[in-house]
């Protein structure tokens, strides 16, 4: 295979429920970097459960396979179906499949009964796509059975993963339920399905407990960068009045599922302390589509009620909007699973938002340099001091405009490097390396 040859990727083995929108780190990650790759000319295309309406507002264009047909997450029913079609369709796979996944995680469960439907269906996927190289993102039973599907093929595919925090933090997926021993039977064998494995900073030390150095690279993933980096018509001033928030106070947004492992509880309690102290801070809250009700609750029980936004299911277009309507961002992911430069983090910083971080994992490098906490274009907290929090953003209320500007300028710069234009590139290289050895 020639340097110059497109190639056709397949992106795939996320378990995430749809195609965006709602956005998620992993599925829009997807997206970045399926149209990116189309835009250099190659061939892509991206597995997902189902299709929402108004999907792909990124306007990835790229060639989309779908488990179910429906709007809407699948129900039981649809589940069921989809397990007795796929069986059917071909049960010395599914057989195959089901008895090599359960050789290493013996553990019965529903998902290895499904999944291992999932991978005849994949094996239809490969059949009408082609793909030269499959890029996993994430490590999880959809992955194995990819990975399992491309070494049967006549000429083997090889696969890629993008790992996440599923292989080193003991609160999810097999590793709750295995004792260390068995973590190493499975992760050294899944691991390996792989050619080599891609780790997003912290993300990395699962993959480096099973694998050799050499393939595991560390790497800061994407954002893009050069799409934030328009200017709109609207003042700030007009942002807000479109979105319903203060004007004379200082907001600090935050991005993510509504999960507590996010840190949204913290952010609340830490407007609540601000506001006892009498400074005019507000937080603003974009999540998905559940979980909502406890941060509404909880802003209530914390007095602050009036000092909290919060939106869900934001397209890329009210994102942008939102960061051009805020002062700041804060990530205080506080769980094993905080990898560092994540998605919203990066779009944040591409907005030019100063930064309120804890030194949780490798979320600190995201304010390199930093003395005693305080770094160029931002802050760094210890993680769970909610007062460090509260602290930290009003040392950010109190810089005067100029100051917040020249922060973000130097978020901004730290953004730039990870643009997707840049690493989309990077990762071409790393498949062509791989193609070439095989």
């Amino acid at each position: 295979m020639t340097d110059s040859r497109p190639l056709r990727i397949l992106i795939s083995g996320t378990t995430g429920d749809s195609m965006p929108p709602p956005y998620a780190g992993i599925p829009n990650v997807s997206l970045l970097y399926a149209r990116t790759w189309k835009e250099m000319g190659h061939s892509v295309a991206v597995t997902f459960v189902y299709k929402p309406e108004h999907a792909d507002d990124l306007g990835a264009g790229a060639d989309y396979f779908f488990e179910y047909a429906g709007r809407t997450k699948p129900n039981k029913l649809q589940k069921i179906f989809f397990l007795v079609k796929y069986f059917f369709k071909n049960p010395r796979l599914y057989i195959h499949l089901f008895k090599k996944y359960t050789a290493v995680n013996p553990r019965m469960t529903l998902e290895t009964i499904l999944y291992s439907a999932y991978g005849v269906y994949m094996q239809g996927v490969v059949d009408v796509f082609k793909p030269d190289i499959i890029l996993c993102q994430a490590a999880l039973i959809k992955t194995f059975m990819v990975s399992e599907v491309a070494r049967m093929q006549p000429t083997r595919i090889p696969v890629v993963y993008n790992t996440y925090a599923e292989v080193h933090d003991q609160a999810m997926g097999v590793n709750k339920h295995m004792p260390v021993e068995a973590q190493k039977k499975y992760w050294t064998y899944f691991l390996n399905l792989s050619v080599f494995v891609i780790g997003m900073d912290n993300c990395s030390v699962g993959p480096l407990m099973y694998l050799p150095p050499e393939k595991v690279k560390v790497f800061y993933d994407t954002c893009d960068f050069t799409s934030y980096q328009i200017s709109l018509s609207e003042s700030r001033e007009e942002l807000r009045v479109q979105f319903g928030l203060p004007q004379d106070f200082f907001l600090v947004a935050m991005m993510g599922a509504f999960h507590h492992r996010k840190g949204h509880d913290h952010l609340i309690k830490a407007v609540a302390l601000l506001k006892k102290k009498g400074l005019k801070v507000v937080g603003v809250i974009v999540g998905g589509h559940v979980g909502l009700e406890k941060w509404i609750v909880l802003a209530k029980e914390e007095g602050v009620e009036d000092r909290m936004f919060f939106f869900q299911n934001f397209g890329e277009a009210e994102k942008v909007r939102l960061y051009k309507a805020v002062d700041a961002y804060a990530n205080l992911s506080n769980s094993p699973r905080s990898c560092g430069l994540d998605l919203a983090l990066l779009e944040a910083m591409s907005c030019g938002l100063p930064i309120v971080v804890y030194d949780n994992g490798a979320l600190p490098s995201a304010v390199p340099h930093a003395t005693d906490g305080r770094g160029k274009n931002g802050m760094i907290v210890k993680t769970g001091d909610r007062e460090g929090v509260a602290e930290a953003l009003r040392e950010l209320a109190n810089q005067t405009p100029e100051k917040i500007k020249e922060m973000g300028e130097e978020s901004r710069m730290i953004a730039s490097k990870t643009d997707i234009h840049l690493t989309a590139k990077i990762k071409i290289q790393w498949f062509r390396e791989v193609l070439r050895e095989k």
